[in-house]
């Protein structure tokens, strides 16, 4: 065997068992549910909508894939400082096309510190159903080895006690905010898994999903002319797996008038040891579209050939969704 297939081969059986590792993004200040349920609603407007897909590991492997759908709204129902908000999440991974279905309703709510809004701090409640599923005709055991071949025809010797599972879970976060003239930040901490489901298919096992802290900032920094920069960083910890994300990207505005706002960015970031990352864009009026690349240099390079995802984020804000009313009868003129 060449020594690029045996790589792949050690890293498609490690994946295999990371049964629980959480759906996540490398543009994560753009999927603001699975970062930290207080980031509902934590945005200029009245409703917002959000698409993020993720693929990776297509050259090593069946490439895993990540879609999630969601939407949250700024003071639901004129409720004052509460926010509300819904995602959907498909995750597909590996040849066993291990599949997970993420459903959740996140709830938040803010609080003021100052009369002016400089200071905020955020709240968050986001209770979660996960299904998982599992296509075991497309699964190999050591069983299936003759001697000379792996033999699909003969059995896996493996005794499974199910392949779909359904279970619910609750994730918590908190989020400090400060506005001030010439930047803002938000800073941020949430626990998700926090029952620790059970994930397991096999017959007499007990696999949990362990619970993931996140510990992030992001803020918007103004610069000189037409530029202003927007970093960010997140660390991730899930018992002994942690991930640290870092960078910024430079945004420049081509036009700030109302109805007419264009902004193009580029970005650069760093996760630990394992990729650097590429992302580019554009602001258009309510809208703004992110591509990301990431470009793997880990011990995993000799295989992936220095290939690793690319991700897509789409986010569309709905500022004013009815015109105001007013407090006065309109008279006409002859009267």
């Amino acid at each position: 065997m060449s020594k690029k297939f045996l790589i792949a081969c050690i890293v498609v059986l490690a994946f295999g068992n990371l049964n629980g590792q959480d759906i996540h993004f490398t543009q994560f200040l753009y999927s603001p549910l699975t970062l930290n349920p207080a980031l509902t609603g934590n945005f200029e407007g009245r409703y917002r909508l959000g698409m993020n897909h993720r693929q990776q590991w297509r050259s090593i492997s069946q490439p895993f894939q990540t879609t999630g759908l969601w939407a949250d709204s700024r003071q639901f129902l004129n409720a004052k400082n509460i926010n509300l908000g819904l995602s959907f999440y498909y995750d597909k991974a590996g040849t066993s096309d291990y599949n997970t279905l993420h459903f959740s309703v996140p709830v938040s709510y803010r609080f003021t510190l100052s009369g002016d809004s400089t200071h905020a701090i955020n709240v968050g409640i986001q209770p979660a159903f996960n299904h998982q599923s599992l296509n075991t005709d497309k699964l190999t055991s050591d069983a299936q080895w003759n001697g000379r071949r792996f033999d699909n025809n003969l059995p896996l010797n493996e005794n499974f006690q199910n392949t779909n599972t359904t279970t619910f879970d609750l994730a918590l976060g908190v989020t400090y905010q400060i506005n001030l003239k010439k930047m803002n930040w938000t800073a941020g901490m949430s626990v998700y898994n926090l029952f620790e489901p059970k994930s397991s298919f096999l017959l007499g096992d007990d696999v949990r999903i362990p619970r993931r802290y996140n510990f992030h900032l992001g803020g918007k920094i103004d610069l000189k002319g037409n530029w202003f920069a927007t970093p960010g960083l997140v660390y991730s910890r899930q018992r002994q797996y942690n991930e640290l994300v870092f960078g910024s990207e430079l945004n420049y505005v081509m036009n700030d008038a109302p109805y007419s706002y264009r902004v193009l960015f580029f970005g650069l970031w760093n996760r630990g040891k394992d990729a650097g990352i590429l992302n580019l864009g554009m602001y258009y009026n309510s809208w703004r579209v992110g591509l990301s690349y990431d470009v793997n240099y880990s011990p995993l390079h000799t295989a992936s050939n220095y290939r690793g995802g690319w991700e897509i984020s789409i986010i569309y804000i709905l500022r004013d969704l009815l015109p105001k009313r007013l407090n006065y009868k309109y008279c006409p003129d002859y009267l």
